[in-house]
């Protein structure tokens, strides 16, 4: 079989340091909601409100071997670029590709069947059905599920990541409007990068876009 055409077998810096964030971020945001509702000592009365008892069936992507096979090669090809910092390359992304990477690799394994993504226009959604019995061993949450939605958009300025909601649903509802103006305008995306190593990793971009359906990453090449 000839390399071009094989299954990349590191690929571990990308996924952690650049689609794993993403989508992490997406899940760190619907889990603060619970956090948030939790600092209202409510917790009883809320968990029932903005939690189920059941997952909920997400979206499914199937690719053939093939397909998946050149998407994987894709990213090593750029994740080389990245890394060593030249020549400077494109990776284009769309909504059915990272789903099928959630779906299918390993090192995003945490994630399938429980994070679906989406991109309309210059923002991406993410659909997640996470059970929370681990979230801050809180009791209440034993046996619930935290089924919502978070539409984001993503920029990269001056070497800074940003990562800002335009909207948050949790069991198909709003959240009241004082709930979510706390998330609005922030950078959900600054505390990860208070951590050198992270900082470090999202330095060797050049840019990061979310246009027209598609999520386009450029590496920062050589001086």
């Amino acid at each position: 079989m000839n390399d071009s055409t094989q299954t990349p077998k590191k690929r571990g810096c990308f996924f952690y340091g650049c689609l794993s964030l993403i989508v992490v971020l997406v899940l760190g945001v619907l889990t603060a909601v619970v956090v948030a509702v939790y600092a209202t000592k409510k917790l009883g009365a809320m968990a029932i409100t903005y939690t189920d008892t059941a997952p909920v069936q997400l979206e499914k992507v199937e690719v053939a071997p093939a397909e998946l096979n050149a998407i994987q090669h894709r990213l090593a090809t750029f994740q080389q670029a990245l890394e060593n910092q030249g020549p400077a390359q494109e990776l284009t992304l769309s909504a059915r590709e990272i789903n099928a990477l959630i779906g299918n690799e390993p090192s995003l394994k945490a994630l399938k069947d429980k994070l679906f993504v989406s991109i309309d226009g210059n923002r991406i959604r993410g659909q997640v059905s996470w059970p929370l019995d681990d979230i801050g061993k809180i009791k209440q949450l034993k046996g619930r599920y935290l089924n919502g939605e978070v539409a984001f958009r993503l920029s990269l300025e001056n070497g800074r990541l940003g990562v800002y909601v335009d909207d948050l649903k949790v069991k198909g509802q709003p959240l009241p409007g004082a709930l979510l103006a706390a998330f609005r305008g922030q950078n959900l995306a600054e505390e990860v990068q208070k951590d050198p190593e992270t900082a470090a990793r999202i330095q060797k971009f050049d840019s990061i876009k979310v246009e027209d359906g598609k999520l386009t990453l450029r590496n920062k090449a050589k001086p």
